[in-house]
């Protein structure tokens, strides 16, 4: 069984910290630039949709198109490399923190989330690029219409 090396900690901890801050910034060429070819993509614990497997290209389209007009910061913790078949994986804590630019008249103007992701890699030429994530949806908080609901491909 292969340990990740302190190398491959800095590149995964690095590409997860670019992957993030593009939802943040909505920087759609920064967010393809960390995915793979294919990924695989499973949401279903947020009731958001199905297991699937989509281009890279696709999977930041429906970020991009799941217009919404809150401020976000997603944070990551208690990072965890593992390999299994070859391929390297990690598991993360995760804390979304949304809120609504301008704010609200009435009630309450965010809606955070917290959980954890895991993540599959692969290396692309001489990158190494996410190719599998899924989110296990612990709790959200806050005002669920600000998110659009259960909107398909919002984070």
């Amino acid at each position: 069984m292969h340990r990740p090396t302190s190398i491959e900690r800095e590149d995964i901890h690095d590409l997860l910290c670019r992957f993030f801050l593009a939802f943040d910034e909505r920087d759609w060429t920064a967010m393809e630039g960390t995915l793979a070819d294919r990924l695989a993509i499973d949401y279903a614990s947020s009731g958001r949709e199905p297991p699937t497997e989509m281009s890279g290209a696709a999977f930041v389209s429906r970020r991009r198109d799941a217009v919404d007009e809150l401020s976000k910061q997603h944070s990551f913790s208690n990072l965890l490399l593992t390999t299994a078949s070859g391929r390297l994986k990690a598991r993360c804590n995760y804390l979304i923190l949304r809120f609504a630019k301008g704010g609200v008249t009435a009630g309450e103007d965010f809606f955070h989330s917290c959980g954890a992701y895991e993540f599959d890699f692969i290396r692309e030429g001489k990158a190494l690029k996410i190719c599998a994530i899924t989110q296990r949806a612990l709790r959200n908080w806050g005002n669920r219409q600000l998110h659009g609901g259960s909107r398909k491909g919002a984070n």
